[in-house]
């Protein structure tokens, strides 16, 4: 971590090896392991901004950091202006206390992001009740984790995913807080950030953010690969922030730590968006620095499926229909059919997600209905597939972290017409925090017998090797296969008394 002010001999002796560039040492051996691990965020930047941003003007770095500030327009080089209009934002640590979210919100704070830990060691003890009460008083709110490099990073992203929970309507994208480096090479630290934003990542779909100081990051991590990713830029004044060489621009700015709010008692770090109000909330649900989301595709037909050959209904086809918040879905080139695939995180209990094919057959018969699911995004082990056929409708429940390519989910008796589908969703069962992905990919449909099976035994057969269960408390598939018997044909014929509506 950088340097404190009792310890100034050892800031010239880091700073004063480096130009205008400030290139650190590989190794900070002034600095411990690790910190006093409660620290709230910009206190591992205040010191080492200061003097660093003073070298870098010609001034004496001991005097710059007398200041005790992230302060001074001292590189118009890299200053970077908002767009635009700004919208007024606050971050909140235990530090703070009881905080009064309400008088927050009526104060014109229209966002909030909120400490859950200082890595492993310290939980925020006012994190539940700030991210509760926050959400509660109408803001946008974020969760940040001050990172240390020198512990697990993945364990530090799982208790942060894990005190988060699943991430809302609303809610902004999940920060990782870089201002430690944990007595560590550049090249370490970021290898650690790589590690924590891919794991936060592939749990929640959207990029996480990048707290960080210009000099911190330029000294101690050196990374350009987070280019692509939201920049929270500490830098204490009231003009345009200086920004790391590896980003081009901001998307929030914290321009003090002496803000005062009402509802919070003291000093209070505060914040731009970079954007109105109007653009908070597209950011907020994930339609800015998420990646590229699919839009829904508009409800329709694929055209009729003829009983000669395959039938292949791919993912972005009229009749394929992701359902939910954009934020979540995830489009993914150069694997599955036509290199083009769409996957979401799992939940545990919530359906939040999922995708409908609608089916239309010319004529009646019994069909092999097959899933594609290739890697590297299959990764549940509790994929549910619903299957809406002429007998009703079953479940098959699918360990796709086992499958890459075409799967069979069943043979099944399908009418002529419309009003049967394919449908899966991303309630498996599983938290979110474990990190699991649904994988949605293209359907293959092949007629294999004329007419209706009779004895009610089409769901189920040919299921070999396919991980199925009973599940929901919905008709599964028959795990006897064929001749399962008269109870699987009358539980059969009661659910036929109970179809499903065909789309609109």
């Amino acid at each position: 971590m950088p340097v404190r002010l009792d310890g100034r001999a050892a800031l010239l002796a880091v700073l004063a090896i480096g130009s205008l560039g400030l290139a650190a040492p590989a190794e900070a051996a002034q600095s411990p392991a690790h910190p006093a691990d409660d620290r709230e965020m910009g206190d591992g930047l205040a010191d080492y901004e200061v003097a660093a941003a003073g070298l870098a003007a010609g001034r004496d770095p001991v005097a710059a950091a007398r200041e005790d500030e992230i302060t001074g327009e001292r590189e118009p080089m890299a200053a970077t202006c908002a767009d635009g209009v700004t919208t007024l934002g606050i971050d909140i640590s235990k530090w703070q206390g009881d905080v009064d979210w309400t008088k927050v919100a009526n104060g014109g704070v229209k966002f909030a992001f909120v400490r859950v830990s200082h890595g492993l060691n310290t939980i925020d003890q006012w994190f539940d009740s700030n991210w509760a009460e926050a959400r509660a008083a109408g803001l946008h709110v974020g969760v940040y984790q001050y990172f240390e490099p020198g512990q697990s990073a993945t364990a530090q992203a799982d208790l942060l995913l894990e005190r988060m929970g699943a991430l809302g309507p609303g809610d902004l994208p999940p920060v990782i807080d870089v201002e430690s480096h944990g007595n560590l090479p550049a090249a370490e630290v970021a290898a650690a950030v790589t590690e924590w934003v891919a794991r936060v990542e592939g749990a929640t779909g959207v990029k996480p953010i990048v707290y960080t100081g210009r000099y911190f990051w330029q000294d101690y991590v050196k990374s350009a690969a987070f280019a692509g990713y939201p920049l929270w830029i500490a830098h204490y004044t009231n003009a345009c922030p200086n920004l790391p060489s590896q980003w081009a621009d901001w998307t929030v700015h914290q321009y003090t730590d002496k803000g005062v709010v009402n509802g919070v008692s003291g000093p209070t770090d505060t914040n731009r968006f970079n954007g109105d109000e109007a653009a908070l909330l597209a950011f907020a649900s994930g339609s800015d620095g998420g990646g590229d989301e699919p839009p829904p595709p508009a409800a329709g037909g694929c055209g009729v499926i003829a009983p000669e050959g395959d039938t292949i209904i791919d993912n972005g086809e009229e009749c394929y229909v992701l359902q939910g918040s954009e934020q979540w879905w995830r489009n993914v080139a150069g694997v599955g059919i036509d290199n083009d695939v769409v996957w979401t995180g799992t939940t545990k209990s919530t359906k939040t997600n999922s995708a409908e094919v609608a089916f239309e057959f010319e004529v009646a018969g019994i069909y092999r209905l097959e899933a594609n699911i290739p890697k590297p995004h299959n990764t549940t082990k509790q994929a549910k597939y619903k299957i809406q056929h002429a007998g009703g409708l079953a479940s098959v429940t699918v360990n796709q972290s086992t499958k890459n390519g075409w799967v069979s989910l069943g043979d099944y008796s399908f009418d002529a017409g419309t009003g049967q589908s394919v449908s899966l969703a991303d309630l498996t069962g599983e938290a979110n925090s474990l990190g699991r992905k649904v994988v949605f990919d293209a359907f293959r449909l092949t007629m294999i017998g004329q007419g209706a099976r009779q004895g009610g035994d089409d769901a189920g057969a040919g299921l070999g090797g396919v991980d199925y269960a009973r599940g929901d408390g919905e008709a599964s598939c028959a795990v006897g296969g064929p001749g399962a018997g008269a109870g699987w044909a009358f539980g059969v014929l009661l659910l036929g008394l109970s179809r499903r509506r065909p789309r609109g």
